[in-house]
């Protein structure tokens, strides 16, 4: 029996019944001594529990000893260790060996080594916790595609629970049936060994959409057979969402939600293709809210965000067909693509147009105030031939540019002289920029008479003699390029610096003479360059009540804090303010008490056609009054008939400026004809 026991595989360790103590071993196996590493003299006169460790289970060890005590077989599985505390997994069973007379004698443990088992065991268990766990959705369907595990991750992101699912196929879920061809391709995918990856859209349980993106993969038996496939799933719903949510944002303005410029474009270069065009042609309509920054200065920005979305709204109303486009550019900029018939001559547009116009022109009520708007637009075709739709973008805003300078209200269709204009005007900015630099501008001066014909001033006017074609440069030319550049700081400075000048050679010869400059309106929210006439007044001696601040009417839309600060600081030092072509534009009568002014202008227009016209004569007579009860001082322009200078003395006007009196001349031959004047005591 020894023998037999010796060859054994199983472990076989055999104790004494332990009456009167805890039973001890008495016989081992060899399996025994190969497996735990002990000695066969180690083990013997000792309790089988020298073999359990920390991880022993304590409820599993007190089985085995109740069994013991009354003397009754058990069988268990237990973890023991090594001599060298390495653990091992026995299936162990002990039984209790009788003598002749029925007593117990021995107890005889027969152990299996189960490690293998129990590791793996042990790793499928934590493969499936694992598993279970997992946020990810897991299927395992079987070789015709029906679902025979679901993880408990499954079971949150879809709604099902496992025995809801277990016989099904996957695609009981898809939001909506997918084609004959799809499937059989994705089989034909799986079928062929290779693993699938891509996306579907299913639907959960309560009916909303999901999206996952999934790996299937094919399970092989070890004979390389094909039994299962394994799906995992991440939903990716909130992903693709924000992806959306920013591809939009990227595409289109957060403030009216309408496309914007990067959408534009791209729609603009698909219009590009001639096969896009085969029935019709299309135009880019760029709008440009006239006066905008009145409404935000005067309102506020949130405000003016509102009458945007309104704008948009209305711009969006102007969209027929599937192929057009209404965005947002940014500011007060809109743009339209519009879809032309190939056989329109151009009513079309222009009757689009003047719809436009209309609904835009509609009153805004925001916050219980009603506003009018107009806009100015540009036209330009979107011509195959270009290279680029920056090309027709560029043409739209030189035809806006053009429509602006015509006037409020208003659209310009592109034409190549805007081209040539454009190229004109960089060239004039250039040149006249270089121009500044080198002192090349002069300046002239137009006389102002009392209604006695006695010189009481003069309005300084600058002059361009030599412009980049050797030739004079209008006035009404290169000072629009000098605001919309920058230059026209550097160019009042220039033009003040002259006129002080001028004051300063006549008050050597004892005569004190007003001098008028034109101020731009943007000049007033410079600080730098209210700091820099301060200082060129104060260098050059000249009283600054002889210096005369000539601004328009526009300024009154621009109250902002900063520019009434700046009028503040120059009228505190002196200098005098007169109101440029009075009545023409934004006047309003209580803001000529805050403007600190001293002179009213009347303009040209209203002295036209004057005495004979009823309604200038009105006019004049109105504007002469407010100036007495205002105490203010007028001047008329574009006297150029005696019988207008003599309406406007005998209403009580205090300058007249015209060719009639006078035409501007050189500064140097001005003082001159002044310093003669004087001698005959007409200054």
């Amino acid at each position: 029996m020894q023998a037999s026991l010796e060859h054994l595989s199983d472990l076989v360790v055999v104790t004494d019944a332990g009456t009167e103590r805890e039973p001890q071993i008495v016989y081992v196996n060899q399996a025994v001594v190969s497996r735990t590493g002990y000695q066969r003299h180690e083990l013997l006169g000792r309790n089988p529990r020298m073999f359990q460790g920390r991880d022993t289970d304590r409820a599993t060890v007190s089985r085995i000893a109740a069994a013991l005590r009354v003397c009754e077989p058990v069988r268990e599985e237990l973890l023991n260790y090594t001599r060298d505390n390495t653990p091992y997994w026995i299936d162990i069973t002990i039984v209790p060996l009788k003598g002749a007379a029925g007593e117990v004698t021995h107890f005889v443990s027969t152990q299996s080594d189960i490690t293998v088992r129990k590791q793996v065991e042990q790793d499928l268990m934590l493969f499936r916790q694992t598993i279970d766990q997992s946020p990810s959705s897991v299927i395992i369907t079987d070789r015709l595609g029906k679902i025979t595990y679901v993880n408990r991750g499954f079971e949150v992101n879809s709604g099902y629970q496992g025995e809801e699912v277990y016989g099904r196929t996957p695609g009981f879920r898809a939001w909506k049936p997918e084609s004959e061809s799809d499937k059989k391709a994705f089989w034909d995918h799986l079928n062929s060994g290779q693993p699938w990856h891509g996306e579907f859209v299913n639907r959960h349980k309560d009916g909303h959409q999901v999206i996952k993106r999934a790996m299937v993969s094919p399970v092989r038996k070890e004979n390389g057979e094909i039994s299962h496939f394994l799906s995992v799933e991440q939903d990716v719903t909130a992903e693709k969402k924000a992806l959306e949510q920013l591809e939009f944002l990227a595409y289109h303005d957060t403030v009216t939600g309408l496309p914007n410029r990067r959408l534009l474009e791209k729609r603009g270069a698909e219009m590009l293709d001639s096969s896009a065009q085969a029935d019709g042609s299309y135009a880019l309509v760029l709008v440009d809210l006239d006066d905008f920054k009145r409404i935000n200065d005067a309102y506020g920005l949130g405000f003016g965000d509102q009458v945007l979305k309104v704008v948009a709204r209305r711009m969006a109303s102007c969209v027929w067909d599937v192929d057009e486009q209404a965005a947002h550019l940014g500011g007060d900029e809109f743009s339209l693509l519009w879809r032309v018939k190939a056989d329109d001559d151009g009513s079309e547009l222009k009757a689009r147009l003047d719809a436009l116009q209309d609904i835009l022109a509609g009153p805004v009520l925001i916050e219980r105030q009603t506003l009018s708007l107009t806009a100015s637009m540009g036209v330009a075709w979107v011509e195959v031939t270009a290279d680029h739709f920056t090309a027709v973008q560029r043409n739209a805003d030189l035809a806006l540019y053009r429509a602006k300078q015509n006037g409020k209200g208003g659209y310009a269709f592109f034409k190549p002289e805007l081209d040539a204009a454009a190229r004109r005007r960089v060239s004039l900015e250039e040149a006249l920029r270089i121009a500044i630099l080198r002192d090349e501008l002069s300046i002239a001066i137009q006389s102002q008479y009392s209604p006695l014909s006695q010189i009481k001033g003069g309005e300084v006017l600058v002059r361009w003699l030599n412009g980049p074609d050797g030739v004079p440069v209008s006035p009404a030319e290169f000072i629009p390029v000098a605001e919309t550049s920058g230059l026209i700081k550097p160019l009042t400075l220039l033009v003040l610096s002259k006129a002080l000048a001028v004051v300063t050679e006549l008050m050597d010869a004892g005569i004190l003479l007003p001098l008028s400059v034109n101020f731009s309106t943007d000049l007033f929210r410079d600080v730098t360059l209210i700091d820099g006439v301060l200082a060129l007044v104060a260098e050059s001696g000249v009283p600054p009540e002889l210096l005369v601040l000539e601004i328009t009417e526009s300024l009154f839309i621009d109250t902002q804090a900063d520019v009434l600060a700046n009028m503040e600081r120059l009228s505190t030092a002196g200098l005098k303010f007169s109101l440029d072509d009075f009545g023409t534009g934004y006047s309003n009568l209580a803001y000529l008490k805050r403007m600190h002014l001293s002179e009213l202008k009347i303009d040209k227009s209203f002295v036209d056609h004057l005495p004979h016209d009823d309604d200038n004569r009105a006019i004049v007579r109105s504007i002469l009054s407010i100036a007495r009860q205002l105490r203010l001082r007028v001047v008329a322009e574009g006297v150029e008939t005696a019988a207008q200078a003599d309406f406007l003395s005998a209403h009580g006007c205090d300058l007249l400026q015209g060719y009639l009196l006078h035409k501007p001349a050189p500064a140097a031959e001005w003082v001159s004809s002044v310093k003669l004047l004087k001698s005959e005591k007409k200054v």
